[in-house]
């Protein structure tokens, strides 16, 4: 099952990279009228690479939600935390894992965006900036939110994953959608996006300590 989520991930990054750049070629051919302004289209759709890589980076993701189900089940978190471990270290571990898994399906649609440079070189790199910030954001909320969340039950179970994979799409959801209103500020709405989204992860891992007991990690 994890292994299908990778594979799919990966399929679904590179083939919303080639859609978005073959639209960005055709529309630069499109007749500008006064109802449209066809300028803006190639770079709004230039930009959705970021959200995008976002939802495709949290999906490969999902075998390591599944791993901490598993490990606090088997026992595993508590010989973590026998061995002097705290649980920042094991949060922290988990964390370590998603963002290495993310990069298999974030990396091929950045660098497929940077050699179809359909909008330009320039545009393509900073598009890949932001992807990776927006995307590792997204991932390590949704990673401690799901680990805490896990780690919280009795039982818990890795049918959680498809709840936690929607809560990061939700994340970056509105940014889909307001790309596509404010043309030429997208710079700084996908940079404010993934900003915001590191900040929120940040403090919630920083706080781990006192949002999870020890005993919460145990089987």
């Amino acid at each position: 099952m994890g292994i299908s989520y990778v594979v799919l991930g990966v399929i679904m990054g590179i083939s919303l990279t080639v859609v978005f750049n073959y639209i960005v070629r055709v529309s630069g051919n499109l007749p500008t009228t006064t109802n449209v302004n066809v300028a803006d289209l190639p770079s709004i759709l230039s930009f959705m690479v970021v959200p995008f890589s976002a939802v495709v980076g949290l999906l490969v993701t999902t075998p390591i939600y599944l791993l901490f189900v598993a490990d606090k089940n088997t026992g595993l978190l508590e010989y973590l935390l026998a061995v002097g471990m705290g649980q920042r270290d094991v949060f922290w571990g988990y964390m370590k894992a998603s963002f290495l898994l993310s990069m298999v399906g974030m990396v091929p649609m950045m660098a497929l965006n940077v050699v179809l440079a359909s909008n330009g070189l320039g545009n393509a790199a900073i598009a890949s900036g932001l992807s990776l910030l927006t995307g590792f954001s997204d991932v390590a909320l949704v990673t401690v939110l799901m680990t805490a969340f896990s780690s919280m039950q009795k039982r818990p179970s890795g049918m959680n994953s498809p709840v936690g994979i929607s809560a990061g799409i939700l994340l970056v959801l509105p940014e889909v959608l307001l790309v596509s209103l404010l043309k030429t500020e997208i710079l700084w709405l996908d940079l404010a996006f993934g900003l915001g989204i590191f900040a929120v992860a940040a403090f919630l891992l920083m706080s781990i300590n006192r949002l999870i007991v020890r005993e919460k990690l145990l089987p």
